[in-house]
């Protein structure tokens, strides 16, 4: 069966047959969200944190985030334009191999 001919069976259904289907997918899909903000928060198990509160860490405040990825933003568009940064080496050995 596919989803179109399920939409139709589900319009020839009575209005509160409707709203139930209404009431639980809105409630499966905010608990799905809920889910995903609960963890969102930092888990402190041991005095260990977890990696995403570790990461939430590094990037500072938003602002400061906000500024470093606009800065890189803008680095990246500089390099895909003039191309990338030259790399020169200055000196390269070779020596005999071993066998």
């Amino acid at each position: 069966m596919n989803f179109q001919t399920h939409l139709e069976d589900l319009r020839a259904k009575p209005e509160h047959i409707r709203k139930r289907y209404a009431f639980w997918g809105s409630f499966g899909f905010t608990a799905i969200i809920f889910a995903f903000w609960l963890g969102s928060f930092s888990v402190n198990i041991g005095g260990q944190t977890t990696t995403a509160a570790s990461a939430v860490d590094r990037a500072g405040t938003p602002g400061q985030s906000l500024v470093a990825s606009v800065g890189t933003f803008f680095g990246d568009i500089k390099d895909m334009i003039f191309g990338p940064s030259k790399v020169t080496y200055s000196t390269v050995e070779i020596g005999p191999g071993k066998k």
